[in-house]
């Protein structure tokens, strides 16, 4: 029996011929344009899955490297201010030792003051250090806030906070990509690191107290201690020592005094050179916190005190060493920031060469999943363009055709 087909029919199956073949053709085009074999998930719903998961791979390792340049470029601009600051603090240093010289009378010293106020500046400066994007190094969250301030009387305040900012430079490594003023430049341990020792400045003899040592922790007991002298009825010198808290050392009788012999109480010990005076006391109390500004401004009022005497030379003698203690323990504590820094550098330096070993993986891999074979493709292009002249042909012949022409 034969099928009878309409002309409608005929119009439309060629039509659709057309259309089908119009359409792989663009596919195709649209292939190499782009260079992608993969246009839409339903092209490969499993390579397109996976091109997915390579592609926030890729996309998370791009991350983490700019984080870490981004961190790495402000703990650049923090290690060149620290050391900078480091080789303020030793010139200070040595200027201080210059100043101790006992050869030295007040002009020379003042010109050595003159010198360390001038150095002070530049340490105020190099904490008020900016960024390229004029943001505050030590300023903490507080970036657009200028951090240190200096009033009147010399006092250096800090304005900022004490934040960090934290950056991922891998999935489970985080850096802190800087330090607050306040931990840099404040939060500096005082004395030898466990005690402060000083010398009242009103002293009349000509005592210089040392070091203190935690000799035996279990005896130990925390608080600020005064050594008071007087005098013994038959004239020799006597000491009590005093907790602030804690209350007196000893009970009658109070022993004497015995020059540059260790003395030791409640697990501390130190001694004194010298000869102090009924009336004079000095200080033992736990180290405590400081400002490296405030160290400066210390020796800055050591230096100013006159040695024109014994009694004077005692009172500079341990002012300054008070400041000298003070201002090592500075160093060192920039040290230990700086070596933070560099601890941290490495790290970002070491988590960007994985992350960047991490993305040309990826890529290698979504290349594989994704990338077009030109070859492959151009020959399919090709085809399709042959097969669309094909059908574009095929359907101008059927169209001219009528029963006319059989007649």
């Amino acid at each position: 029996m034969a099928i009878r087909i309409s002309t409608s029919q005929t119009f439309t199956q060629g039509a659709n011929s057309i259309l089908s073949n119009q359409s792989k053709v663009n596919e195709t085009q649209l292939q190499l344009s782009k260079g992608t074999r993969i246009l839409k998930p339903s092209d490969d719903p499993i390579g397109s899955a996976v091109a997915l998961d390579l592609q926030k791979q890729i996309d998370n390792a791009l991350q983490f490297i700019s984080n870490g340049e981004t961190a790495e470029t402000k703990l650049e601009v923090e290690e060149s201010a620290l050391s900078n600051v480091t080789n303020i603090l030793q010139r200070i240093r040595d200027l201080t030792l210059q100043g101790a010289n006992a050869t030295l009378n007040q002009t020379d010293r003042q010109a050595i003051i003159v010198e360390i106020e001038q150095r002070l500046e530049e340490l105020i400066g190099l904490g008020n250090s900016q960024l390229a994007s004029g943001e505050y190094l030590f300023s903490g969250f507080k970036s657009n806030v200028k951090p240190f301030i200096k009033d009147g009387t010399g006092s250096v305040s800090y304005a900022g906070d004490q934040g960090v900012l934290n950056v991922n430079v891998n999935t489970s490594v985080r850096v802190e990509s800087g330090n607050s003023g306040d931990e840099v430049f404040f939060d500096i341990k005082t004395g030898n690191g466990s005690f402060v020792t000083t010398g009242n400045s009103a002293n009349l003899g000509t005592g210089v107290i040392g070091d203190a040592v935690l000799e035996d922790p279990t005896l130990y007991v925390g608080d600020q201690y005064t050594i008071d002298f007087s005098a013994t009825g038959s004239g020799a010198l006597q000491y009590q020592i005093t907790g602030a808290n804690t209350g007196p050392v000893y009970t009658a009788p109070l022993p004497l005094f015995d020059e540059d012999s260790k003395v030791s109480f409640n697990g501390i010990s130190y001694s004194i050179s010298g000869d102090p005076s009924p009336g004079d006391s000095f200080v033992v109390e736990p180290s405590y916190r400081q400002s490296v500004f405030a160290t400066v401004n210390q020796i800055i009022s050591a230096l100013e005190i006159p040695n024109n005497t014994s009694t004077l030379q005692a009172t500079f003698q341990n002012a300054l060493n008070t400041g000298l203690q003070n201002l090592d323990q500075a160093l060192n504590h920039i040290d230990e920031v700086r070596a933070s820094v560099g601890s941290r550098l490495n790290v970002i330096e070491s988590e960007g060469e994985i992350n960047e070993s991490l993305k040309v993986e990826a890529q290698s891999a979504l290349s594989v999943v994704k990338d077009l074979d030109y070859a492959e493709a151009i020959t399919e292009l090709n085809k399709r363009t042959l097969a669309l002249q094909a059908a574009q042909q095929s359907f101008v012949q059927v169209q001219n055709l009528s029963l006319f022409e059989f007649i």
